[in-house]
């Protein structure tokens, strides 16, 4: 008989803080063991006879204590001879004691199809339970998925909008290259079905997860269950390839009154217990339950990811919730939280370009929740494909790139502080001037604007001069917006003394001239009015258009006749047509040159890169960025143009 014992309640207690208060079990079995055929003892057969849903919600829920089982997925046991047709008969006649409880129907390839369409349609049953021990194949532990769910399933599965809790086999399960195929085809060509992977894929052992998870990337209709899952490496690989909103908690009962674990060994896996151990002969051991060590594993995971109690409830409940229960609509929660935001936040967000309204207004996802490679999923859990990179493009290697958050990880646990020198801002400034064999020297922000000021701020100190020539956008800082004022002050009287239409300072004005991309006259036109008091020329090499042949070698030219800089911003254009900055495949070295946002794949951090005579204004001008001494940034940027190189 199953057995709880005293140091199985005191692990209990200990991890009743980190699970939520209402719990669903995604996998869990209830039987009569004259059903299954049973011809030797097994696990199945040590409790009652009849193993009821009053049976399981009292042994599961002493894992739970003071949490309340809300209800559960539940399905018969796939013994290899049971009768199926008594096993799917009890499940139903017990799915009607409790309205919460969803039943899944045992089904093999030699199942009835009229008799599975009649049950598809019993209240209560949310879909169907294939095994590999029904398989048409003849060695079931390493059957294909198509030999024992055949297709006429798949498309009843489909019609029906069925969950199929599908339980992987193959010496390396989801690392098995043709289980992977067979996932995504059956994911793709039926949309209808969702697919719960039991046993995280059964990843059992866990370096297959890590083989094999990330080749299921953007199918929307897949979930996985944590069930009787002993090692945390395999959810957290999980977390990081679909997010909290794709894992859901199951007990696996009544595995989970298993006293042992399954542990990775080699190239597998084994289930360390009594029938491998002599638990009173080891020593230094005092195993617990399977259940608790599932759960344990979990924590374990969720504690290293970083999850939140929303993710934790999530996982436990709300996931399920949302699975099985698809008629509860909380509304569209990303466009309430936005019209929240607009009372809250002036203008809504923090950037011009990421309003809803230019965009799609009411339609355009206003916040992300997760995002990863090039796919972005919004607060309702809508999945969408970055086509545009929303006008900014930052993530040149994709959304939370693997390598670029393991170092950003390795600085976190390591300690970031801003009261600390970051040695990684050396390695930065020497991998930069490494790339940019024109450079010698570099200071580093947090943003392309700033990074912009601080280039214009010492280009003004290195050659004492207070003019900029500009063209394009470099920010919204006053010295840029002095540039693009023009003569308009018509809004002068509704403005604060001293200000003109834009907030910018009255002093400020006729220290910035514009001019437009491939304008030589226009140029020429500042230098021969302004020439000796102009501090530089500051640029992008190329955006929407190409340079016209001539025209930035022309600039190159005339701001080192007139003895002003040429800084050129790569924010935006950098990386993209050459390593290092368009300015490098165009052939024209500026004396300073200004990158952000791609160089650290979207982590906040900015560079000003430039000769020594140039970046000597620095050294003659107080500079205090809010980079500060961060490092973060720099460990994002050291990972970032390792991976770009």
């Amino acid at each position: 008989m199953w057995h709880f014992n005293e140091n199985d309640r005191t692990v209990a207690e200990r991890l009743s803080d980190f699970i939520s208060d209402k719990v669903f079990d995604i996998h869990a079995h209830i039987w009569r063991v004259n059903d299954l055929g049973l011809t030797e003892p097994s696990v199945f057969s040590e409790g009652p006879s009849d193993v009821s849903v009053e049976v399981w919600r009292e042994n599961v829920g002493k894992f739970l204590p003071q949490k309340e089982l809300h209800g559960g997925l539940l399905f018969p046991v796939p013994a290899k001879n049971a009768d199926v047709v008594k096993c799917n008969d009890y499940l139903i006649s017990q799915l009607g004691k409790e309205p919460v409880i969803r039943g899944l129907a045992l089904v093999s390839p030699d199942s009835n199809s009229e008799y599975l369409s009649a049950l598809l349609k019993q209240p209560g049953i949310a879909g169907m339970k294939p095994y590999h021990l029904y398989s048409k194949e003849h060695d079931s532990w390493n059957s294909s998925v198509r030999g024992y769910l055949p297709e006429w399933q798949l498309e009843l599965a489909n019609e029906h909008g069925s969950v199929i809790m599908l339980h992987l086999v193959k010496d390396k399960a989801i690392a098995d290259p043709d289980n992977v195929r067979d996932i995504r085809e059956i994911c793709n060509r039926y949309p209808g079905i969702k697919v719960v992977l039991a046993h995280a894929a059964r990843c059992f052992h866990s370096p297959h997860a890590k083989e094999g998870i990330n080749k299921l990337r953007g199918l929307q209709n897949i979930w996985f269950d944590t069930s009787a899952i002993c090692e945390p490496e395999s959810i957290i690989t999980i977390l990081r390839e679909f997010g909290p909103l794709k894992l859901m908690w199951g007990s696996d009962f009544p595995v989970s009154q298993i006293r042992g674990k399954s542990v990775s060994i080699g190239d597998g896996f084994a289930w360390i217990d009594e029938s491998l151990c002599d638990w009173g002969k080891a020593k230094f051991t005092n195993p617990v339950l399977v259940g608790l060590e599932s759960l344990i594993a979990l924590r374990s995971a969720a504690e290293e990811f970083g999850l939140n109690s929303t993710d934790i409830q999530d996982i436990f409940f709300e996931n399920a919730m949302r699975l099985l229960h698809q008629d509860n609509d909380q509304g569209n929660i990303t466009q309430q939280l936005y019209r929240h935001a607009k009372d809250r936040i002036t203008g809504g967000v923090q950037l011009l370009s990421k309003r809803p309204e230019n965009m799609a207004p009411d339609i355009w996802p206003a916040y992300f929740r997760e995002a990863r490679g090039c796919e972005v999923w919004d607060l309702d859990g809508k999945h969408y494909y970055d086509m545009a990179t929303n006008g900014i493009g930052a993530c040149l290697l994709g959304f939370s790139d693997p390598d670029i958050n393991s170092a950003i990880r390795r600085r976190i646990n390591l300690g970031s502080m801003c009261s600390l020198n970051p040695h990684e801002e050396v390695e930065l400034a020497d991998l930069l001037c490494e790339i940019h064999p024109w450079a010698e020297q570099a200071r580093f922000t947090r943003s392309g604007g700033e990074a912009c000021a601080v280039a214009v701020r010492i280009a003004r100190a290195a050659t004492d001069r207070s003019i900029i020539a500009v063209c394009g956008y470099h920010g919204w800082h006053d010295w840029y917006l002095a540039a693009n004022l023009g003569e308009n002050d018509a809004l002068r009287g509704h403005l604060l003394p001293g200000l003109d239409p834009l907030g910018v300072p009255v002093e400020l004005r006729g220290t910035a001239l514009s001019f437009n991309y491939n304008d030589k006259e226009g140029l020429q036109s500042i230098i021969d009015k302004s020439g000796s008091r102009l501090a530089a020329v500051i640029m992008e090499p190329c955006r929407q258009n190409d340079p016209e042949p001539g025209f930035l070698q022309f600039v190159r030219d005339e701001t080192k006749r007139c003895g002003s800089l040429l800084i050129f911003d790569e924010i935006t254009i950098g990386w993209r047509l050459h390593p290092g900055g368009a300015h490098m495949a165009l052939g024209v070295v500026p004396d300073i040159a200004v990158f952000a946002k791609s160089l650290g794949n979207g982590y906040p951090i900015g560079a000003v890169i430039g000769t020594k005579a140039a970046m000597a204004g620095a050294n003659s001008s107080f500079i205090s960025s809010t980079y500060w001494t961060e490092g973060i940034g720099p460990a994002a940027a050291i990972a970032t143009l390792n991976k770009m190189k």
